[in-house]
């Protein structure tokens, strides 16, 4: 039985502005995402005192002539929405010369101020960009009057057609002599691919073209307050979002998309569910689209778009400053850093490919405006370069880790040379490579981009390209016509949505919401140590999950919501025998910490659970677990696991804290019925810190154990370092992945 108008697989902006769209039109709406939060690229992430802000630099354009600015002023979007004008394009660094590109009517006055010698040639490049805008303008929106005014597109939009047969780096080399002035007009070219000679001219036009003359914004509070609005809107109107959520298949009745089956994303156990909608709108990839038909529909979808190219990935280092990096001398927005000397447009590609030491980057300082990412007097800025899933793929998990602190370690000495003492103000960073963006979004290859916007793979061959298989099927998304990008996107949904408004024949369903069982009530909280709480909540239906696991927490209601995000990933402190479902955590200043203080009984948060490996392996006799501070969360309920398979080896736990009034479950880890236990903590305040001399002394023989780590990064990261070095095998140690 059919219960929707639509159902949206994937909850980027293009599945957010469909949806938003189609709710504002009266549809029943209800969004699908595999990942725990709603936005794809269109997120951010919370590490310390900082919001890191994962996709956003700049979205084009928002003037009054922009396309983008009526959809999302039919959407209310600039209601609710702030979005701050950065304070130019961008500002190209490499040794020995550098310039600034503006935004807006000062561009083009300012690159021929710098470049006086090329003036005809500035000025054929921005009259180019804007006959193309003209023709843009004049082209008909009906299907039917494109086809009867064919013969005429010659003479109409000859513009049009002559770009988009050129590629970005043949137009160039024909039309500009100037090998710096091309770098300059080209040296964001990593926000659209990695090669000119590649790239469509009339894309790359338009693109750049929004930019130099409606300026670059950035959402104020990160672009997911961009997503989080779309969600308020679409469930304001009836329609629903559920994150966590995997569509695995899209079912098919005589030729048409009519519903689909999906899991929960983390608990496998919860059985698969299915839906029956009017259309289902696809924001997702093709490629994984297709894996969810039934044949023949996977086949021919899959072989239509298997010649396609994809487009690059990204690396991106988020960084967190303790300062104001203006004090430092960074006083661009966005500062393009090259590392060649003699750097040409034909070099542009082997760059990309090229050496980490050498290639060039992005450097976003997002505190030269109230981005409102950092508490005042900090700073979020990234580091950001084209990267590849190859560069990734065939390593172990410690080559992978390994690997990313050295390419971060190259970048951020690259970064001092042009900054210096820059890192001394390094509070924390995270490195995201092409196989991050894939885990997160699912895209092949890691690209966020979708399909190369080539001559052969751009408007108008795209459309046709990438068209859907079947019926009531369809895309929204980088993937579909118009492209990657935030603009892209918002494009992408809006045309989907409008696209459906006339084709599909639509049916009234009554108001209704899917239950969501993973919504559960506070039961109970206390504190359990100096600063610490313990949380006690219902337990989701069907959750099963194994000692030492963890999930993220989303509060529904938070009462605080400045510089955070409302979820944390915990380690669940009860054992999976237990009825209920418990959580410890140190508290703070942070919006999150502030609002679990002040939940009454009753309030209700969602578990996305259960995740991570951190788990009993069962290799050895002796077991150790070395724990710090909140850290001992994940070994009690594996504690007890223990109890219950009475395991008869030596298990000896070491414990960290300041005081004794900071250990969490100190008394409780003092009464184990374990028939070979130890428990030895140390307070740091008034012995010395965990050390060789300390574990030897009390299991004498430091090889022939299992040992299980976890607590805060350093702390974890100097145990593994310490036991390595005392030859203990790595195959023995344990690290918990506790949020990773």
């Amino acid at each position: 039985m059919k219960n929707y108008n639509s159902i949206i697989i994937g909850s980027g902006l293009g599945g957010l502005i469909a949806g938003a769209t189609l709710a504002l039109w009266g549809k029943k709406v209800i969004v699908l995402e595999q990942h725990y939060i709603a936005g794809g690229c269109a997120t951010a992430f919370k590490r310390k005192d900082y919001l890191m802000e994962v996709g956003l630099h700049e979205i084009d354009g928002l003037n009054e002539t922009d396309p983008k600015r009526p959809i999302l002023e039919l959407l209310g979007v600039f209601e609710e929405v702030e979005f701050l004008k950065v304070p130019e394009f961008y500002h190209l660094k490499k040794q020995n010369f550098q310039c600034t590109l503006h935004h807006g009517a000062e561009a083009k006055a300012k690159l021929i101020a710098d470049f006086p010698d090329s003036k005809v040639e500035i000025e054929r490049f921005f009259e180019l960009i804007n006959r193309l805008y003209t023709e843009m303008r004049r082209l008909p929106r009906s299907k039917w009057l494109n086809i009867l005014l064919y013969p005429l597109m010659p003479f109409l939009i000859p513009t049009i057609i002559k770009t988009s047969t050129m590629n970005v780096g043949k137009w160039l080399d024909a039309n500009i002599k100037n090998e710096a002035l091309k770098n300059v007009l080209t040296a964001n070219l990593g926000y659209y691919t990695d090669d000119p000679y590649n790239l469509s001219l009339m894309y790359f036009l338009m693109a750049q073209g929004s930019y130099l003359n409606g300026g670059g914004n950035f959402v104020k509070g990160g672009s997911q307050s961009l997503s989080n609005y779309l969600v308020r809107f679409i469930e304001k109107r009836g329609g629903q979002v559920l994150t966590g959520k995997f569509v695995e298949e899209i079912l098919v009745e005589n030729n048409q998309a009519v519903g689909v089956s999906y899991r929960d994303t983390f608990n496998t156990s919860a059985a698969k569910q299915s839906l029956y909608a009017d259309t289902v709108v696809a924001n997702a990839a093709q490629p994984i689209v297709a894996q969810m038909l039934p044949e023949p529909y996977r086949s021919k979808l899959a072989q239509k778009v298997a010649p396609l190219e994809l487009a690059c990935s990204l690396l991106t280092i988020y960084l967190g400053f303790n300062t104001d990096l203006k004090k430092l001398g960074v006083n661009h927005y966005s500062t393009i850093i090259q590392g060649q000397k003699d750097y040409k447009l034909k070099d542009v590609k082997a760059d990309s490919q090229g050496d980490w030491a050498q290639k060039s980057f992005t450097f976003v300082n997002y505190g030269r405006i109230d981005a409102q990412l950092a508490p005042e007097g900090k700073t979020v800025a990234v580091i950001c370069a084209v990267d590849y899933l190859k560069e990734w793929e065939g390593l172990s998990e410690a080559e992978y880790q390994q690997k990313k602190e050295r390419v971060a370690q190259l970048f951020l000495t690259r970064l001092e040379a042009e900054f210096p003492t820059i890192l001394e103000y390094l509070e924390c960073y995270e490195v995201a490579t092409a196989k991050t963006i894939k885990r997160y979004t699912l895209n092949p290859q890691g690209t966020p981009y979708g399909y190369v916007q080539s001559v052969k793979q751009t408007y108008p061959k795209r459309d046709k390209l990438t068209a859907s298989p079947l019926k009531n099927l369809y895309f929204a998304s980088a993937w579909a016509p118009s492209g990657g990008g935030y603009s892209g996107a918002i494009y992408s949904g809006f045309m989907t949505a409008s696209k459906m408004k006339t084709q599909v024949k639509w049916h009234n369903y009554p108001p209704s919401t899917l239950a969501d069982e993973r919504c559960v009530k506070l039961l109970a909280k206390e504190f359990i140590a100096h600063n610490t709480i313990l949380l006690t909540f219902e337990k989701p239906k069907d959750l099963q999950y194994k000692a030492g696991q963890y999930a993220v927490l989303r509060l529904n209601n938070p009462r605080y919501t400045e510089l955070d995000m409302p979820l944390r990933p915990l380690s669940m402190v009860s054992h999976p025998d237990e009825d209920t479902l418990q959580f410890a955590m140190r508290l703070s200043d942070s919006s999150f910490k502030k609002s679990v203080v002040e939940m009454a009984i009753g309030d209700t948060a969602t578990i996305f659970a259960p995740m991570g490996n951190f788990t009993l392996k069962g290799k050895n006799k002796r077991i150790v677990f070395l724990a710090s501070g909140i850290g001992i969360t994940p070994v009690l309920p594996m504690l007890k696991t223990l109890e219950q398979q009475q395991f008869a080896g030596e298990v000896v736990v070491f414990y960290s804290n300041k005081t004794e009034a900071s250990a969490a479950f100190h008394n409780d880890l003092q009464h184990s019925t374990l028939a070979n236990y130890t428990y030895l903590p140390v307070f740091t305040a008034t012995q010395k810190r965990l050390n060789t001399d300390f574990l030897k002394e009390h299991l004498h023989t430091l090889t022939d154990c299992d040992y299980y780590i976890v607590g805060t990064n350093s702390f974890t990261k100097a145990m593994q370092e310490l036991l390595l070095k005392e030859n203990v095998p790595a195959t023995t140690i344990f690290k918990d992945d506790f949020g990773g």
